[in-house]
């Protein structure tokens, strides 16, 4: 008989007990291997836990590292380029002083001209037809006034033989005639003269119309703007209404009207130098003077109008250009330059932080200059031996202990990266220091 029979052959209640207790076993050992296996995993992980919290509370306790560098000179010429656009020396429209037609242009646009060259010719038929006119009337009062001259020589010197003959020969009343008839005779010479005189100016001033229709050119320059062909009716006067002939501008010297900033106006003066490029003439650098200043700063832009003027001989430069002007500002005593990132903004004010030869953080207030974007000026408030935060981590409070790390100065390259040049150029953001 086998253990399967011999179960089968024990009683009803006492298969039913050996069974529950063999359930119960695997049960328990289940248990027993699932509690094993989650120990095997926990344990680690708890292990690693306490070594992270460990680790947690040294950092705690450790001082915090902060990124230093040391203030720097700033360059003692500063270039300041400001943008500006070039406008002849001298320039005008040029327009007719009579009516009528153009007969001939001699210039166009482009052209160099002359003072005193002929540059058109107007033909005024009026004004012909009225000279002609009033020549004739000229020659005529000057005939009458022959005639009338003749007549009062007549008249002079009949009265002068009834003068000489006396009362006796002749009468009183003759006498008194001759005289009134001298006296009308010399009123009528009178007349007829203001006559001649006032044709004369007619003549003398359509004379001038006519010198007119000949335009010549008031200065050296060039042609600019031709706005008339041969045919065109012509009207004299500079009004709205009237059409300009010529625009003439005086391009061998430009000039510049530049808005100088106020942070740099009590730095630039009359006589100073400056230097003009234009973009699209890279590498070429053009030698400017200023020429005058308007000697005031405008409440509006809080700028100062300058003019500078450039020689333009080989006609290099062409008017209306837009062109950058740079101007060499000299600086004594140049402040201190650290890195942008440093300066700190908020309620008390502008600040940097230092480190001291302790490792103690210290903020100090500082007054700024001239905002590079990437570096910015220090007026006062450092020393070119201390040594600033470039970047301070948020709840360090003044005076806790810091970990410095040197790291890129003002001017200096980065790890691999080539020298770069410090910043000389660009004005402030709004022309104002901070």
């Amino acid at each position: 008989m086998d253990s399967s029979d011999a179960f089968e052959a024990l009683p009803a209640p006492v298969r039913g007990a050996t069974g529950s207790r063999r359930i119960r076993v695997v049960v328990a050992v289940g248990v027993v291997v699932f509690v094993l296996l989650a120990l095997a995993g926990l344990l680690p992980r708890l292990h690693l836990w306490r070594r992270l919290d460990q680790q947690a509370q040294v950092e705690k306790t450790k001082a915090p590292a902060v990124t230093t560098a040391r203030p720097e000179r700033a360059p003692p010429v500063v270039d300041v380029p400001l943008p500006g656009t070039t406008e002849p020396l001298l320039t005008t429209g040029i327009y007719a002083r009579t009516d009528g037609y153009l007969k001939t242009r001699y210039v166009d646009i482009g052209d160099h001209v002359k003072a005193g060259q002929l540059l058109a010719d107007i033909t005024a038929p009026e004004v012909d037809k009225q000279l002609s006119q009033t020549l004739g009337t000229l020659a005529q009062g000057k005939a009458n006034v022959v005639r009338l001259q003749a007549d009062l020589a007549l008249a002079e010197t009949t009265l002068r033989r009834f003068t000489t003959i006396g009362v006796g020969a002749v009468t009183q009343q003759e006498i008194d005639e001759r005289a009134a008839t001298q006296k009308t005779a010399q009123k009528a010479v009178d007349a007829a003269e203001a006559t001649v005189r006032a044709n004369q100016a007619d003549v003398d001033r359509l004379r001038e119309l006519q010198g007119f229709q000949r335009v010549y050119a008031p200065f050296d320059g060039v042609i600019t703007a031709r706005n008339v062909d041969p045919g065109s009716l012509i009207s004299a006067g500079s009004t709205s209404v009237t059409t300009q002939l010529f625009s003439l501008a005086q391009v061998d010297t430009l000039r510049i009207f530049v808005y100088v900033p106020q942070t740099y106006a009590f730095d630039v003066h009359v006589g100073q130098s400056a230097d003009i490029t234009l973009r699209e003439q890279p590498g070429r650098v053009f030698k400017g003077t200023v020429t005058r200043t308007a000697g005031a700063i405008d409440p509006a832009s809080r700028t100062l109008l300058t003019e500078v003027q450039v020689p333009n001989r080989d006609g290099a430069l062409l008017s209306g250009s837009y062109v950058t002007v740079h101007f060499k500002i000299q600086r004594s005593e140049p402040p201190l330059l650290i890195p942008g990132p440093a300066l700190l903004a908020g309620s008390q004010g502008t600040r940097v932080a230092v480190v001291g030869s302790d490792d103690t953080l210290h903020y100090r207030p500082v007054t700024v200059g001239r905002d590079y974007g990437d570096h910015v000026e220090i007026l006062s408030g450092l020393e070119e031996s201390d040594v600033i935060v470039t970047g301070v981590p948020g709840g360090i409070a003044d005076g806790a202990k810091v970990r410095p790390r040197p790291g890129q100065t003002p001017g200096q390259p980065a790890a691999g990266q080539p020298a770069a040049q410090p910043p000389t150029n660009g004005a402030p953001a709004g022309g104002q220091p901070h």
